[in-house]
This record gives structure tokens, sequence and C-alpha cells, in this order.
């Protein structure tokens, strides 16, 4: 895979206009309501056992409208946010992401530990129950908006599959970014003869927007993109769904494993470096002295595009 493709290209000054940007305190995210995540976690119940508490997780798909449970005790939570803070992020200095500001959302979000016979107290149990939900709820802020969290290639390898993997998210489909959706519903609106309507969409503001041929090679990773590959065939035929074409409102086109890298923590097109999606609010939040940003509150509806 070219790394050099995953490093975001300098840009001019007349291209780099500073869009809408919000700041968020830690109380303010804490009533922070996540139109916008695919993936929607509460902790919606705690049940007694023996000497300890269980809290009881559901969890809710927007896109496949899936839903299911998972169980854990606080011992199991605290070892959850052990192995993210010294495994899943990293440790770096020149961390090219936000690995330090992740870690101390968490340390900050996380309940205390008590006495066993103070954590069965229903006032603590109602207190984890919410801290336990912020900081997951954070979590999945992390990998499935843009963002900075993302841009640590050691924090993109791990963070998101085993918290997909705690939170017992099984389904490809449901593991997917809200970018890597948008865009994937993106296709199936080229196929209905609306790829024109939505690019103009897309792209009103931009000055020049170059029009881009239709290319046969993938570049990030330069190997060849088969461009006459049939979506519609996708779920009953294809076995290498990482080598699907995607083609983005740009016109530029990518292996699909190649460009959903690239979305979890970008926005722009690798090649042409032109805004994939509508417009959003850069959200930064600050726990203690390192910063995190994220897109959302986006103009359009990514779940459900359209052409108009």
């Amino acid at each position: 895979m070219n790394v050099a493709a995953f490093v975001s290209a300098p840009r001019s000054g007349l291209a780099k206009k500073r869009g809408r940007t919000k700041t968020y305190s830690l109380k303010m995210l804490r009533q922070y309501i996540p139109q916008e995540l695919p993936l929607l976690v509460h902790v919606s119940s705690a049940s007694m056992e023996s000497d300890f508490v269980v809290y009881n997780c559901t969890l809710s798909s927007l896109t496949t409208k899936n839903s299911w449970s998972v169980s854990y005790r606080y011992s199991e939570f605290a070892d959850f946010r052990t192995k993210l803070e010294e495994l899943w992020t990293c440790h770096d200095p020149k961390c090219s992401g936000s690995c330090q500001a992740v870690r101390e959302y968490v340390s900050t979000c996380f309940p205390k530990k008590r006495l066993a016979i103070m954590s069965t107290n229903p006032n603590t149990i109602s207190s984890r129950k919410s801290k336990f939900e912020n900081v997951l709820m954070h979590l999945l802020r992390c990998v499935l908006l843009p963002g900075s969290a993302m841009k640590c290639f050691h924090a993109r390898q791990n963070l998101p599959v085993n918290l997909f993997q705690f939170l017992g998210v099984e389904n490809d489909v449901d593991r997917r970014s809200l970018l890597q959706i948008f865009i994937d519903n993106y296709q199936d609106v080229i196929k209905e003869g609306n790829e024109a309507s939505l690019t103009d969409s897309f792209h009103s503001n931009a000055s020049t927007v170059d029009s881009a041929p239709d290319s046969a090679l993938c570049m990030i990773c330069l190997c060849d993109v088969d461009l006459e590959h049939d979506h519609q065939q996708c779920s009953s035929q294809c076995t290498d769904v990482d080598n699907l074409p995607i083609m983005l409102p740009c016109k530029h086109a990518f292996h699909r494993e190649c460009v959903f890298e690239w979305l979890m923590f970008e926005f722009h097109c690798p090649v042409c470096r032109v805004r994939v999606c509508p417009n959003a609010v850069k959200n930064y939040c600050r726990p203690k002295d390192h910063v995190q940003w994220w897109l959302g509150d986006f103009e359009e509806d990514l779940f459900h595009p359209t052409a108009e």
C-alpha cells in the first residue's frame, strides 16, 4: 500500500478556507446528542450478581436496524480501559492523531473504583451507568466520525477492532464509519443516474474542480481498479469485497479497502483534495492538555444521499 497517500497534502491559502467550528467542554460532551453516529450504545440497566453489579449495554445500528446487548461488570470495564490506554493507543510524543487526548478523556470520565460495599449503592450504580455510556459513546465518536483520533496508524489498526469486539459488533456492515456508509450509499445513487447533480451539490463552493476522467488505477495502492464491476451483484457473488471499486463524487476511483481506511480520518479526496461530503461543523475538545477534533452537524443527511 502506498503509505505516502495517507499523508495530507499541503493546501494553498485560497483553498484553505476555515469552516464552522465548535469547542466542547467535558460537561457539554456529556450532554452531547450524537445524531450522526450510525451506531449507538446505551447502558440501559444494571443487575446484581451475588456480590457485584453487572452493567447491561444495549446497542443499535441505524443502518441495519439491528440491536443487541452485552453485559460487563466494573472490573471488565476497567480491564478494557487499561488495554485502551496501554495497547490500543500509541505513546509516541509525535503521534499524528490524538491518542493522548483520547486517554485523557477516558481517564477523566471513567468512574472511580470504590469499596465493594459501596459499589452496590444505587447512587454509585446510577453514576457508573452514565459514565460508562459517556466513555463508550466518545470512543464510538472517535472511530465512526472523521477526525483526529484515527489519524494515528496504531490507533486506527487497534482501537476500532477491539472496541467493536467489546461491544459485540459482529456484522461488518454495522462497523462502517459514517463516511464509509455515505460513500457506499453514493454508489447506489450513481447507479440510479444521479451522479451529476450530487457532484454539483457537494462542490458548489469549490472554485475549481478538475473534470477527472474515470481512472483505472487506485492512487492509494497503485493497483488497477475494476471499474466495470457491478455493485448490484456484490451481496450474493463477491468474495473479495475489499477490492470493489468505489467512486467518489469527484469521480476518482479507488479500491474499497483503500479509500475506506482513508475516510476514517479524512473527508477530502486523496487525489484532488475536493471534499467528499456535505459541509459540517469541526468540533474540538481539550480534555486536559491535548486537543481532539471530529466532524459533526452535517448540512445534509449522510445516511440517505439524494440528488436535488
